[in-house]
């Protein structure tokens, strides 16, 4: 790959350089089996630190899309025949890597609310019911609402109180930013994701963590297994 500079801005850092990788693997200029240009180069050559690139790269990885090997570099993952006919993206990287984000994200996010149920204060609350509120506003004007989905799902992990588990929570932002993607894109019915949003917040704000676990984990299974099924139909 030539060494090029690219400014980023709006977005948060890092998934603007997992964007921009993506793209150049879509678009061919990063080819499966490729190595990818060192830290300190790919440093240079966005302008960022190292703890994006980290992060992009991990996020990248987690979905299946580039293979870390200590001693032997980064590189792009090798598709099978099937994947390379298919978008680059959560959809191309088939139906057993997406289980397992669904099983994955349900039990981290499990975990997140039901600490978040017990330990929100005062501030917690404002700023997940802001969020929540977001959500419906978007939904009256039409408008995108999947930014707003995810601000809701990060203010709950802001919310437990556990950097660890926030940490983890933002390492699985990229593919959980393409799943909500998908849901927006194949018009899951986002009235029935804020209904569902709603029954958690309801949870939280009465610090009861099982229902708050539950209700969470009813929304997750249920666009888990929409996002189950859109791969599915992917291989007819």
């Amino acid at each position: 790959m030539n060494p090029q500079r690219f400014n980023l801005k709006r977005k948060r850092l890092a998934d603007q350089i997992a964007d921009q990788l993506m793209e150049m693997i879509t678009e061919g200029s990063l080819k499966p089996g490729d190595k990818l240009p060192s830290e300190p180069e790919l440093m240079q050559q966005f302008q960022v630190g190292r703890s994006s690139i980290r992060e992009a790269i991990g996020a990248l990885s987690l979905i299946g899309l580039i293979s870390v090997r200590p001693g032997h570099g980064t590189h792009v993952a090798h598709f099978t025949s099937e994947q390379q006919a298919k978008p680059i993206g959560l959809i191309g990287i088939g139906k057993e890597r997406i289980r397992e984000l669904v099983e994955a994200r349900i039990e981290l996010e499990c975990v997140i609310v039901r600490l978040a149920a017990e330990r929100a204060n005062t501030n917690d609350l404002i700023n997940i019911r802001k969020k929540h509120q977001q959500l419906r506003d978007a939904l009256n004007k039409k408008s995108e609402p999947m930014k707003h989905d995810l601000a809701f799902h990060m203010a709950l992990a802001e919310a437990c109180h556990n950097t660890v588990l926030t940490r983890f929570f933002l390492e699985m932002r990229q593919p959980i930013q393409q799943w909500m993607e998908q849901k927006a894109k194949y018009d899951w019915g986002y009235d029935q994701v804020y209904e569902q949003h709603d029954t958690i917040f309801t949870a939280i704000e009465a610090h009861d963590n099982a229902a708050a676990e539950e209700a969470l984990k009813a929304h997750l299974l249920s666009t888990g297994e929409q996002l189950v099924t859109a791969i599915l139909s992917t291989d007819e």
